[in-house]
């Protein structure tokens, strides 16, 4: 996956510091949706850099399309999957299944949140890497 993004600051000589801005999943018609709480949130990550861009150089950043999906299946799925398990092997009526389902769709959400907080402490967030810089 590439996007666009902007240098901040430079690391070392072959690290840098580049603020990104999230992509949605969705056509960007923002103006006629308003469904997205925060559809245009910016995030500073590091980013190697080999191709010598310098601070304030509009670049394009690559990262792995299988990793993000990868991480969407986990965040997305997993809670989903969790409370319909819950839901349909939960005995007794339909509140009980109701309130077995939820507290699967939590323990989804708590997983999720441990899998992150794991990935960032071990440094296995996503990598992006530089590929080019922008003509101004």
């Amino acid at each position: 996956m590439e996007q666009k993004a902007t240098v901040v600051r430079l690391v070392d000589d072959h690290t840098a510091m580049i603020a990104v801005t999230r992509q949605s999943a969705c056509s960007g018609d923002c103006h006629t949706c308003h469904g997205c709480p925060h559809p245009e949130e910016t995030v500073v990550v590091r980013a190697d850099n080999e191709v010598g861009a310098e601070k304030g150089d509009q670049v394009i950043v690559f990262s792995s399309t299988k990793r993000v999906l990868k991480l969407a299946v986990l965040m997305y799925l997993m809670p989903l999957v969790l409370f319909f398990l819950g839901y349909f092997l939960g005995g007794g009526g339909d509140g009980q299944r109701a309130l077995v389902g939820g507290i699967g769709f939590a323990v989804g959400l708590l997983i999720c949140v441990f899998v992150s907080r794991s990935m960032k402490k071990n440094g296995n967030e996503m990598h992006f890497a530089i590929s080019r810089i922008l003509e101004q």
